[in-house]
């Protein structure tokens, strides 16, 4: 009997596994799939993965406020029916010094679909009712500036008729105030930029605007290629005058009509002015290529893998508020998914919430939100980020939270691997198993250049294991929920390498 020895070569495998330990750091970079590392994030919403942990994210719930200063746990809504008050169009935080008994006073002044403003009381003591502030109709608003005239605290409504002045005890029109888009007080002087011509900056000494006119004031006026004039900030001493595409640092002086200026930054995109917030010792902006922060010296890029979601999109509608060390900027950004979370599912005008640590850098998505306008409430009782909506809420004042949905729509969170190749390039894979703890319903969808597979799991405090079979070269691994809540952590992929 003749035996023949076996030629045929066995495929070897060896065992391996990923840890995804970096759910922490948000996303990670901007580069090619490849060239990133096999567990960092390309994109990721709706969860908050800041401490390690994908859990649950940002979301916006009914505004509600005490009633008592002395009892600040016991909250409720705004009614908004019961004055027929159908869409918010704009909204503004309104502190006012009560002369009279010595102490502050905190509104929100609301604009509804007629243009009209009402007052909603932050320690609210009519049960949630807005109270009517003015009878004129805003036609065509152009901005809002927070001012004060003669010891009174009060805001100017800017619109193409005129301009309303707002205060506590009085509203009123002033038809021959110009339109200014932006208006600050510096060193005794008053200064604003008006909308007929807006590369020019006006100024005087009367710093009761309401008896400016339009031939009133003074004229600064720059010829150069950093475009218009769009905001003004009073900061570290300074007139930081935003523009187009720039930044000018003004100069003023009290005792003369004497200015020195300094062009500080020239941009090679559009600053959007919406944008532009003061967060300490620092002002936060947006342009078309993404997030910077200025110190009043220098600008210096910030989130740059954050960058391409800002590409090649208009963010003049943008808005931005700060508070308690977080700047957020609600803009619109592209994912390049073929997702559509929220409010994508219909014409939208923003479609995100970014939340910044102004120390760390460390930034949360929201998406799928149309936001109007956000502010943020400071006051010695609370502070809250507050909210008026596009779309389907635009009836609505929400303030921002961390209960993963907007009211009572549940948001999708969804964290994405870059495709990756495992650390074994040109090799054939095969993912065998994913173990993860998780207490909340999840799952991971696995996408290789061969095949795709989604892997469910339950809530459960234990850690959770589940075979799982799909062979490629190329992976990618995204962990999603539909849930309200989510703690995903600790997961880990096991994969034989066959060569």
């Amino acid at each position: 009997m003749i035996f023949y020895k076996n030629l045929k070569k066995h495929k070897k495998t060896e065992e391996k596994n990923i840890t995804f330990s970096v759910f922490g750091e948000g996303v990670i970079s901007n580069e090619d799939d490849l060239i990133s590392k096999p567990n960092e994030c390309k994109a990721f919403y709706n969860f908050s993965p800041l401490d390690g942990a994908l859990k649950t994210g940002l979301g916006f719930k009914d505004l509600e406020v005490p009633s008592s200063e002395s009892d600040l746990e016991t909250v409720h809504p705004f009614n908004f029916s019961q004055k027929n008050i159908t869409e918010i169009r704009t909204i503004d935080f309104f502190r006012y010094l009560d002369i009279d008994d010595d102490r502050y006073y905190y509104h929100l002044i609301i604009m509804d679909q007629l243009d009209q403003l009402w007052t909603l009381l932050l320690i609210d003591l009519v049960d949630g009712e807005p109270l009517t502030k003015s009878s004129y109709y805003f036609t065509d608003l152009i901005s809002t500036c927070p001012y004060r005239i003669d010891d009174y605290d009060c805001l100017l409504y800017f619109t193409k008729t005129g301009m309303i002045f707002a205060s506590a005890y009085q509203t009123e029109k002033f038809a021959e105030v110009p339109a200014l888009l932006s208006c600050v007080v510096h060193y005794g002087k008053a200064f604003g930029i008006t909308n007929k011509n807006r590369n020019e900056l006006i100024y005087q000494s009367n710093l009761d605007i309401r008896e400016w006119t339009g031939e009133a004031g003074s004229v600064i006026e720059f010829l150069d290629s950093m475009g218009a004039f769009t905001k003004l900030v009073v900061f570290n001493d300074y007139i930081y005058l935003f523009r187009e595409n720039g930044i000018t640092k003004i100069s003023a002086y009290s005792s003369k009509d004497e200015f020195s200026f300094t062009h500080l930054y020239l941009s090679s995109s559009k600053i959007y002015e919406k944008s532009v917030c003061v967060c300490g010792e620092v002002i936060f902006f947006a342009t078309r290529d993404g997030l910077f922060s200025f110190n009043g010296t220098s600008v210096s890029k910030i989130c740059e893998e954050y960058d391409h979601f800002f590409k090649n999109l208009d963010n003049t509608n943008c808005s931005s508020c700060c508070l308690d060390g977080k700047y957020y900027l609600a803009t619109k950004c592209d994912f390049e998914d073929d997702e559509s979370v929220g409010c994508e599912s219909s014409t939208f005008v923003n479609n995100v919430l970014f939340e910044v640590d102004i120390e760390t850098k460390k930034v949360d998505v929201l998406r799928g939100v149309d936001i109007k306008k956000i502010i943020s409430i400071d006051t010695p009782y609370f502070s809250k980020v507050v909210a008026c909506f596009n779309g389907s809420n635009i009836n609505k004042l929400g303030e921002l939270v961390h209960n993963g949905k907007i009211f009572t729509a549940t948001n999708a969170k969804s964290w994405s691997s870059f495709v990756t190749d495992l650390g074994y390039k040109g090799k054939n894979k095969k993912i065998k198993e994913i173990i993860l703890n998780t207490k909340y319903p999840c799952s991971v969808e696995i996408i290789s250049d061969i095949e795709s597979k989604t892997y469910s799991f339950d809530g459960s405090e234990k850690e959770q294991r589940t075979l799982a079979s799909v062979n490629g070269r190329n992976f990618q691994f995204v962990f999603k929920t539909d849930e309200q809540n989510s703690h995903i952590s600790k997961p880990m992929i096991v994969f034989d390498v066959i060569s």
